[in-house]
C-alpha cells in the first residue's frame, strides 16, 4: 500500500522542495511505497485524513488534524535530522 505524505510550507516552494529532497533520501532504500505532495500550510485541511503523515516547515496546532504531524524544520538546520528522521520512519511503517 502506498503510504501519502503531504510536506507543506509557507509559499508550497522552496522550503518543501529542500524538506521533500530529504524525505526522498531517508525513504530511499527502505522498501516503502510513498507518494508525495506539496502544498502550502493553509491547504493540509484538504488532505486531512487521506494523507499518512504531514511534514511541515513550521510548528503547527496538531490538535487541529487527524494526520500524524512532523516538523521538518531539523532538515533545514541540520540539528536534530536523527530523531525527525526516525519519526518519520516509525510513523510511515505504521
Amino acid at each position: 500500500m502506498k503510504k501519502h505524505i503531504v510536506i507543506a510550507c509557507g509559499a508550497g516552494l522552496a522550503t518543501s522542495t529542500m524538506i521533500l529532497k530529504k524525505v526522498e533520501e531517508l525513504l530511499e532504500g527502505t522498501g516503502i511505497n510513498y507518494t508525495i505532495t506539496q502544498c502550502q500550510i493553509y491547504e493540509l485541511d484538504s488532505y486531512d485524513g487521506k494523507a499518512d503523515l504531514f511534514v511541515t516547515s513550521m510548528k503547527i496546532d496538531e490538535t487541529k488534524y487527524k494526520t500524524p504531524i512532523v516538523v521538518g524544520t531539523p532538515f533545514l538546520v541540520g540539528i536534530n535530522e536523527e530523531a525527525v528522521k526516525e519519526k518519520i520512519t516509525q510513523i510511515l511503517l505504521k
